[in-house]
């Protein structure tokens, strides 16, 4: 076990060129085969693109002292309450016990359709995991560790703040957060994520904004890739307290 928490900067600059050069490779194999629509949607379908960021999370956890139980290959599903099972991209336990649940998304094109989705996404999946652990269908004597990661491609969709409502109506005597006014997508990603880790729906979160494999950046200080595993390092270190 390393004595203190490591810096995983370089280590997340490395996930991010690996996040482009899936991404690229993926789009042009899928331009060859003829499945282009014209946009990015070949290296999204493809997936893989996030998987060195699941990489670094569970290297957070054997850095911390943690060899996480075997887990069955393929895609990873929990039970649910609302439902019956979701899958969620990353899934450790040690000794039979809930480590790590983690979430790891991107958003490219569409910001305008797929910002909401992705945030209802995000809720609905804490209030479902934090629901079923409730209820004693996740069969561990302690309590989860959710989080969200969350890579937005750089764009001027992105960055271009927005007014608010933008012409949309809202009933008579309601009113819109005014701090969302002139926000960009990338600001209210920020401030999205920042207020579910902040009302506990989640326990950990992070939001990188990137505009290419060189360059990326976070929209909030509290958002930021060695801050999460900060938080998961101190999960680990209770899980190791408790369990030995």
């Amino acid at each position: 076990m390393t004595p203190v928490v490591p810096d995983y900067e370089e280590a997340f600059a490395a996930a991010i060129q690996d996040f482009w050069t899936i991404k690229h490779s993926q789009q042009a194999a899928a331009n060859l085969a003829g499945r282009s629509d014209g946009g990015t949607s070949g290296s999204v379908r493809a997936g893989k693109h996030m998987a060195s960021f699941e990489l670094l999370i569970r290297q957070v956890v054997e850095d911390a002292g943690i060899e996480p139980d075997p887990a069955p290959s393929g895609t990873l599903y929990l039970p649910g309450f609302y439902r019956e099972t979701k899958s969620w991209d990353v899934v450790l336990q040690y000794q039979g016990h809930a480590l790590a649940i983690v979430e790891a998304k991107s958003q490219g094109s569409s910001l305008a359709n797929n910002f909401n989705n992705r945030v209802e996404e995000a809720i609905g999946q804490a209030a479902d995991v934090w629901k079923s652990h409730e209820r004693g269908f996740l069969i561990s004597g302690l309590r989860p560790w959710v989080g969200y990661l969350m890579i937005v491609e750089e764009t001027r969709k992105t960055t271009d703040p927005k007014h608010l409502l933008g012409g949309k109506a809202i009933p008579p005597g309601m009113k819109v957060d005014p701090e969302f006014d002139q926000m960009s997508y990338a600001e209210r990603y920020a401030t999205a994520f920042k207020r579910l880790d902040q009302e506990r729906m989640l326990d950990a979160t992070c939001v990188a904004i990137t505009s290419g494999p060189e360059s990326y950046e976070y929209p909030n200080e509290w958002l930021s890739f060695n801050g999460f595993a900060a938080q998961l390092w101190g999960r680990c270190q209770h899980v190791l307290a408790v369990v030995g």
